[in-house]
């Protein structure tokens, strides 16, 4: 009996992967989507940890994401350390749009918008880039099917993105479980087309009926430099001013209500 048991279990997982492989790389990353840009409104806390070699440093932001007149938005704000405190990075993604990023830096005491061709920079000195901080961004790359593979003893099908503009990177590889869509891994390559980054997705789970996953891991395997972040302090389906996703009023998101 055992045995059967077994090998049903191991025919659902393969018909699973066959289906998803049947999937064209377009259904599997907007399958991935909801695991990383959940539909619902919702907050958060990130406990971000950055190592650059042998110095170790720990932030502590807020984020916000909602729909708010047919765009969504996602709002990352900085609470600790105190020097760092309300620096703020608005991104808005609008279907048939290039998606839009604010930045609000307290010492300079202004908004700026970053720019496209600044979307994959260094998101405040750590391996996360601007466009990391938001959301998927699948539009403008052409995407392929790079077979199948196992992670961790995950049966996963994996997805080559190559983006039109490749200034920074000349492709990308994601990993995922193909019937879910949960994210496993993603991995960058240069302009030279060597492994720069990983991007590893831990600790995902259902939290209200919503498939969350709760630590991102940034990896640059170049330098052996890493970035973090755990989620903790999860709330879905709540309701956000939408003034916190004013560009305008970006100055004003670290002491916003919200947070406290």
């Amino acid at each position: 009996m055992r045995r059967i048991v077994l090998l049903a279990s191991s025919l659902l997982v393969l018909t699973a992967v066959a289906a998803g492989a049947a999937d064209s790389p377009a259904t599997l990353m907007q399958r991935m989507k909801t695991w990383l840009d959940p539909a619902q409104a919702s907050t958060r806390h990130l406990e971000m940890t950055i190592r650059s070699g042998a110095e170790v440093t720990h932030w502590t932001a807020a984020q916000a994401r909602a729909t708010v007149d047919g765009a969504s938005y996602a709002l990352t704000v900085l609470l600790a350390p105190p020097d760092l405190r309300g620096t703020a990075l608005l991104v808005r993604e609008q279907e048939g749009q290039p998606p839009r990023e604010w930045l609000y830096l307290p010492y300079l005491r202004r908004v700026r918008e970053v720019l496209p061709v600044d979307e994959f920079e260094s998101f405040l000195n750590t391996e996360f880039t601007y466009a990391d901080m938001g959301f998927v961004g699948i539009a403008n790359r052409d995407l392929k099917s790079a077979g199948k593979d196992a992670v961790n003893g995950v049966a996963t099908v994996k997805v080559q993105e190559v983006p039109k503009d490749r200034r920074t990177f000349t492709k990308i590889i994601t990993w995922l479980v193909p019937a879910t869509g949960q994210p496993v891994k993603r991995e960058f390559f240069d302009v030279a087309n060597r492994l720069w980054k990983r991007q590893t997705f831990e600790n995902a789970a259902d939290i209200h009926g919503v498939p969350t996953v709760q630590r991102v891991r940034m990896e640059d395997v170049q330098t052996g430099y890493g970035s973090e972040y755990r989620v903790t302090d999860i709330a879905y389906g709540i309701s956000i001013p939408s003034d916190l996703f004013d560009p305008a009023q970006l100055s004003k998101a670290g002491d916003h209500p919200l947070w406290k």
